[in-house]
């Protein structure tokens, strides 16, 4: 057995010596010059999957030689142009923990958020990937507030938050059509709270406010008439925030409601 694994070692050093380093998928080279010299050739053709075969194969010679740190910045690159974002992210990410103070961390870092970016599913799906980009967004605004590429940055954070705020939304308006009032009203809540400055904000507004009207007429009496006042304590609410709200005039027929409901609510606990 020993003897066995002293010829395998022999002949592993031996393939090394008089053939260089050989990649996963055939991509070969003698040093890493060449490998990266082959990689950047490619790259350069914008045949980026060849590109990052050659420049994996790099690494093969080891992390410290001098064309590591080049290699590992081209092959975020070349997988985020081909269109691999998840695995561009991990290269991204491997770049800025292995190269800190390279003054390419900054772009690298940049790369990352527009991988996952890029990955950002439609806003009815599984939010994850925007989730994880917004946090590496606020990580880039904290180390580079002052940033070339804050602009790229604030335009894409934005965008997935209004991403996020349409999901949140929409939830709200799942629980409404499903009479589930109170969830509805903590949903369209959460978008008031959490992305005040969105395009959806008012529609949330209105969306408590439907809700509340909604959750009133579907009481028992005893708890009508407070749960009323709710409503319009929020069109007060609806009024001072959003004044200028194409919405109002929605808001103005539940507020009747409300206003109707709770008098005869009055009206009849009076009665009583």
């Amino acid at each position: 057995m020993v003897h066995r694994i002293s010829f395998l070692v022999v002949l592993l050093v031996a393939c090394l010596v008089g053939s260089g380093c050989t990649g996963s998928a055939g991509a070969s080279a003698d040093s890493p010059q060449e490998a990266y010299q082959q990689g950047m050739q490619y790259f350069e053709q914008g045949k980026y999957d060849r590109a990052a075969e050659y420049l994996k194969v790099v690494f093969d010679f080891g992390r410290t030689n001098e064309f590591a740190d080049e290699a590992q910045i081209y092959l975020a690159q070349a997988y985020f142009e081909d269109g691999q974002y998840l695995l561009a992210g991990t290269e991204f990410t491997r770049f800025i923990d292995l190269y800190p103070t390279d003054p390419r961390a900054e772009e690298a870092e940049v790369g990352r958020i527009r991988t996952y970016y890029e990955v950002s599913p439609a806003y009815n799906l599984d939010q994850t990937d925007s989730e994880r980009a917004i946090a590496y967004i606020r990580l880039f605004m904290t180390r580079y507030p002052n940033s070339v590429f804050m602009d790229d940055i604030v335009a894409m954070l934005e965008e997935l938050r209004e991403k996020l705020a349409r999901k949140q939304f929409q939830t709200g308006r799942l629980y409404e059509r499903r009479k589930l009032f109170e969830a509805a009203i903590i949903s369209y809540e959460e978008v008031l709270d959490e992305y005040s400055t969105s395009p959806f904000a008012d529609d949330a507004l209105l969306g408590v406010f439907r809700a509340q009207v909604g959750y009133a007429e579907n009481s028992v009496l005893a708890r009508q008439a407070d749960r009323f006042q709710a409503a319009l304590d929020t069109y007060d609410r609806m009024l001072q925030l959003f004044p200028s709200s194409p919405l109002l005039s929605e808001a103005e027929r539940y507020y009747d409601r409300a206003f109707s409901g709770r008098r005869s609510v009055l009206g009849e606990q009076a009665s009583r």
